[in-house]
């Protein structure tokens, strides 16, 4: 699945996976100067609401892994694009998830797992962190109030929650409630900031680079 990736050249490389139930469409985006102890994956917003591998903030965390060096991998969920299947919330999408990065590890086994989602997205990464041993997990706008993010008994290693405090989504209140008590999470708060990051797409890249170079000591 992965047999050229140390060798792909810089830039974005659309790919076709294998999914759990069909194909899943990807993009792998290499940095010039790749950093090969990490490897990142990404998921997106909700597929039945527009969510795409190609959102804003996806795309923003797509470079900020380029920017500091680190493969970044991002795919469209079950049903979104040309990926087949169909929509499951989140079970089959991270089951989907762990395939890809099982391959992924296959082929860079000194790459560290750093998993990234946004809204829905970080649902699914948050499945996915608590089944392989991911060094990092970054969870944006998490939408604790409607998915179980006590599933899982096993929690990421460090956990990094962003949350823009105007969100009309998501309840700021209610994410800052669920991860202040929670050891090992650290919380970035966005003022008057809303669900998408509208206007505050620059700020958003400046603050996970700061946090990234910091907990992954780049």
């Amino acid at each position: 699945m992965f047999d050229e990736i140390e060798m792909a050249e810089a830039g974005e490389h659309a790919i076709e996976l294998q999914g759990e139930i069909g194909k899943i469409e990807a993009v792998l985006s290499v940095p010039k100067h790749k950093n090969s102890n990490f490897i990142a994956v990404l998921g997106h917003p909700h597929s039945l609401q527009g969510g795409t591998m190609n959102n804003k903030v996806v795309t923003t965390m797509a470079r900020t892994f380029r920017d500091l060096g680190i493969v970044s991998l991002r795919m469209n969920f079950r049903g979104v694009g040309n990926s087949g299947g169909d929509f499951d919330a989140g079970i089959g999408e991270s089951e989907d998830m762990l395939g890809i990065i099982d391959a992924l590890q296959a082929k860079m086994p000194q790459a560290n797992l750093v998993l990234s989602g946004f809204s829905f997205g970080s649902y699914v990464t948050y499945r996915a962190a608590c089944q392989r041993d991911c060094q990092l997990l970054v969870s944006i706008a998490p939408p604790v109030h409607h998915y179980d993010y006590k599933a899982f008994a096993q929690k990421p290693k460090s956990w990094l929650v962003v949350q823009g405090l105007s969100d009309e989504v998501v309840p700021a209140e209610e994410v800052l409630t669920f991860f202040s008590p929670m050891t090992g999470a650290d919380i970035l708060e966005f003022d008057e900031t809303g669900h998408f990051f509208h206007g505050k797409l620059i700020e958003l890249k400046q603050a996970l680079t700061e946090a990234l170079t910091k907990t992954l000591n780049l």
